[in-house]
């Protein structure tokens, strides 16, 4: 076993002498340690260890977004109602980073405490990032299930069967279906970690050397057994389902949004529709394609990394387990990042949130009062 150590993160000469990706072209060796090991440095210690200012800054931006999506005005709209929905799940998902550095501060203003706190801090741990996987599934769909609705008002907007989309009690329905179909698909990783014992006589006389004391979690037998089968299956599901389907058909359903707005807006003009109407379509539209955009920033190259560290090499070679690694801290800090982006599109792409905002600033005052 390979005890991991700050010469993996910035001694590219060994990394070249050693061979840790195990390849055999020198050039390739070369050019993947060289990018490599600063690239895990920063991304690993860097960014993802300090999320959590990224994190407070954004839970900061949700909280706003969240009470002028929650104006009256807004109110009867479906798309801001789910949109309510996702920043809640966005947040507590940053409570994650929140939690682990009240966690570090903890420790550090208490360097000893007892055997029960420290199985109770691995426990707590091992909730919130269950909680924090099981909020992102959520938001993934909710922001899919936006521009559906969007793309199915556009593409039949006098159906009756679809008039219902066009109603606020929609997102009542989708909200909670997403919630419980994504709980479904979770559930399987209640099981994926268990609590063991490291050092059952630690004593604490000084500053512990390393972050774990007597308690540390590891992944259960059941995942492990047969080659670590259920652990790869696991990561290549959430990995298809959290994220390649729905990088997949996220661009199918903005192509059919595209091309159902230009047919609707040739309607509009042989109709003779007034300009208001096509305008707000047409605002409405752009809105709900800029808020899928950021989406692909992160959730696709996470999907791809998650089913490339399912490989044999990937997971066994040196080199290629700490770039895996890196990538995904790296990606997962650039997630982190884009749940901002909603409010800001909404800021910019729709006039209602736009005059919630200035009420907001001009305490309460609308801005076209006298």
């Amino acid at each position: 076993m390979v005890v991991i150590g700050p010469e993996h993160f910035t001694n590219v000469k060994k990394c070249i002498r050693k061979n840790w990706f195990e390849i055999d072209s020198a050039w390739a060796l070369q050019i993947l340690c060289n990018f490599s090991l600063p690239f895990n440095n920063l991304a690993i210690f860097t960014l993802y260890n300090n999320c959590v200012h990224l994190s407070a800054f954004c839970i900061f931006i949700n909280l706003f977004h969240i009470y002028v999506l929650t104006r009256k005005s807004l109110r009867t709209f479906p798309i801001y109602i789910i949109l309510t929905a996702i920043s809640m799940t966005d947040i507590v998902s940053l409570s994650y980073d929140i939690h682990v550095e009240i966690v570090e501060v903890y420790k550090i203003f208490k360097v000893c405490y007892s055997k029960q706190t420290d199985y109770n801090i691995v426990l707590l741990n091992n909730i919130m990032e269950f909680i924090r996987n099981y909020s992102r599934r959520c938001s993934t769909w909710l922001s899919f299930s936006i521009a559906l609705i969007r793309t199915l008002i556009t593409k039949y907007p006098l159906s009756p069967r679809f008039e219902i989309l066009s109603k606020p009690k929609i997102a009542f329905y989708i909200i909670p279906t997403v919630l419980v179909l994504c709980a479904t698909i979770h559930i399987m990783d209640i099981y994926k970690y268990e609590i063991v014992i490291v050092d059952e006589y630690y004593k604490c006389t000084q500053f512990p050397e390393y972050t774990t004391i007597w308690y540390a979690h590891h992944f259960s037998p059941l995942f492990v057994k047969d080659k670590n089968l259920i652990l790869m299956i696991n990561k290549t599901i959430d990995a298809l389902i959290s994220k390649i389907i729905p990088c997949i058909l996220f661009p199918i359903v903005a192509f059919l949004l595209v091309y159902e707005l230009r047919k609707a807006k040739e309607h509009r003009r042989r109709m003779s529709q007034s300009k208001n109407a096509a305008n707000d379509s047409k605002s409405n539209t752009k809105l709900v394609l800029f808020l899928t955009l950021p989406f692909f920033l992160a959730e696709l190259p996470l999907g791809i990394i998650f089913i490339l560290s399912t490989e044999y090499k990937m997971r066994e070679t040196l080199g290629f387990l700490l770039f895996m690694e890196g990538l995904e801290k790296f990606f997962s800090f650039v997630l982190s990042g884009t749940t901002a982006t909603h409010m800001i599109v909404c800021l910019f792409m729709s006039s209602q949130y736009r005059e919630e905002v200035w009420t907001f600033v001009r305490f309460g005052v609308p801005r076209n009062s006298k």
